[in-house]
């Protein structure tokens, strides 16, 4: 009970609400219990396509095994890197999918298709061995700070292995692309561990690299996706099962389908820029053709923090009284005075994180069945200028507004949490725990 105490946000928690527990979460934990999870460790495959804050397995396999069934309707509207997708086809549930991110499309389609792997690794060696033999070099990619970040012999072998992966078998060419996906990271200038792009001389001296450095590395990226693949379809047999949507924004969903639940982890709020994080595979796998498209998908964010300064400089009203209260303390800097613009930037992005999700419950409303379910995990506190946004009962407040009842509740303690951001901690301080919800239709 030592380690309850570090969480006094927590309350009306008896001694009795506490559980350790050894892998997968219990079906019959009380509501409203706190967890301290001592995870299995999962299979290769999760790992899988760099995603920031990837959500644990355990939840959405715990929600499908108390209260999914045959036959059951998934939908993930906040796909990632496919954790919950992976979670419905082991259960055997179909899902349909979607994210505004062009990178985590790329890794969760690769992670529900099934290949034949010995003819992913042939004709991915072959890709390796022509490479090193290729003199010229294109030309292709073209983005803000490109030799800033990455070096001539890097670019010569990255542009020279697109080329090749350009011009492999269309059925294999998403698995290349994952493993080049990983290379650039690698190869790029960027200090190993950080989530943004960052540059720390007093932490590591980058090398330079060559041509052949490059080749080894998505050599070396390629064998781990394919391991990773070859373990995972021993578990799955039915990829058809995993069904991406036409639309990829989140608050616009909407159409036909009809689901039986909605099971997902919704971005954290001011929490971590997702395309700002995955800007240099976005580029170099031309999955935006340049740096205006790759800032347009911004507008497909929750909450997003690109926002116009004559829009930030209102102040958003969303009509809960305790949520406004909170976001005029930030505009008003009452606990914390930032860097100009600041406040009044970050209560906007508070008051579009709210508002985005509610537009976004009330369409998922109207696609789930009767007495059909959301569940979802989201950081239960945030700090933002020093104004502490209880994130979880706000998101239930508002779900509870737009038709849902709630369900079940419970909290899980995170562990080593690190997203490895410049952070001014005074003001923005790490999420201590996940929250758990389950609402009914």
């Amino acid at each position: 009970m030592k380690q309850l105490s570090l969480f006094p946000e927590i309350n009306q928690l008896d001694e009795n609400s506490y559980y350790s527990i050894q892998g997968n979460i219990p079906l019959n934990i009380p509501n409203n219990s706190l967890l301290s999870i001592q995870r299995e460790t999962p299979l290769k495959i999760y790992s899988i396509g760099f995603q920031p804050a990837k959500s644990i397995p355990e939840i959405p396999r715990w929600f499908l095994q108390k209260y999914g069934s045959s036959q059951f309707t998934v939908l993930e509207p906040f796909a990632g890197s496919g954790t919950t997708l992976l979670e419905c086809l082991q259960f055997g549930a179909t899902v349909h999918w979607t994210d505004y991110n062009p990178l985590s499309r790329l890794i969760c389609h690769v992670k529900t298709q099934n290949v034949d792997i010995f003819e992913l690794y042939r004709v991915g060696s072959k890709i390796v061995e022509t490479a090193h033999k290729q003199e010229n070099v294109p030309e292709t990619v073209n983005f803000q700070n490109k030799n800033f970040w990455f070096q001539s012999a890097v670019q010569e072998g990255l542009e020279i292995l697109k080329e090749q992966i350009n011009n492999s078998l269309s059925h294999l060419r998403p698995y290349f692309k994952l493993a080049f996906a990983t290379t650039v990271r690698k190869m790029s200038d960027m200090n190993d561990g950080m989530i943004l792009a960052a540059k720390r001389p007093h932490i590591e001296t980058i090398p330079q690299r060559s041509r052949t450095d490059v080749f080894y590395a998505f050599q070396c990226a390629l064998d781990q996706l394919t391991d990773a693949v070859k373990q995972w379809q021993l578990y799955h047999k039915k990829p058809q099962l995993a069904q991406q949507l036409s639309v990829n924004n989140a608050k616009e969903i909407q159409g036909n389908h009809s689901f039986d639940a909605v099971l997902t982890s919704p971005p954290y709020i001011n929490a971590i820029d997702y395309v700002w994080a995955s800007k240099f595979e976005l580029h170099w796998l031309n999955l935006v053709e340049n740096d205006k498209a790759r800032l347009e998908l911004y507008s497909q964010e929750i909450g997003t923090e690109r926002i116009p300064k004559k829009e930030y400089q209102h102040l958003g009203k969303t009509g809960n009284k305790k949520l406004d209260q909170l976001i005029e303390d930030i505009y008003h800097a009452r606990k914390y005075q930032a860097s100009k613009g600041q406040n009044q930037l970050r209560a906007r992005v508070v008051y579009r994180y709210f508002n985005d999700l509610k537009k976004h419950f009330t369409h998922c409303l109207n696609m789930l069945k009767n007495d059909g379910y959301y569940c979802f995990a989201v950081g239960e506190i945030s700090t933002i200028c020093g104004v502490q946004i209880p994130v979880a009962n706000l998101l239930k407040e508002i779900a509870l507004e737009v038709g849902f009842r709630e369900e079940f509740c419970f909290h899980i303690l995170l562990k080593n949490r690190k997203l490895n951001v410049p952070r001014n901690v005074d003001w923005a301080k790490t999420i201590k725990h996940d929250t758990v919800i389950v609402l009914k239709k």
